[in-house]
């Protein structure tokens, strides 16, 4: 059986690049990675990582300006 893993997508990779390096800067856990199938993003790109980080990736993003697609379980 697969791992759930939570989804972020972006409209521009230049949002997806942003969100890695302010993830790395307070040290959460996850990788960029292409799109799954199941979600459509304009830039192709999706951060993944673990679903109990959600809550503190959306405040993450808010507090740094960057706008994402979608934000899914899968």
């Amino acid at each position: 059986m697969k791992e759930t893993k939570l989804y972020i997508t972006f409209y521009t990779s230049a949002e997806a690049m942003a969100t890695e390096s302010v993830c790395k800067e307070n040290n959460i856990q996850g990788k960029l990675v292409p799109v799954p199938r199941v979600l459509s993003a304009g830039c192709g790109i999706a951060w993944e990582c673990s679903p109990e980080l959600k809550d503190q990736m959306l405040d993450l993003l808010k507090a740094e300006d960057i706008e994402w697609e979608e934000c899914e379980e899968i």
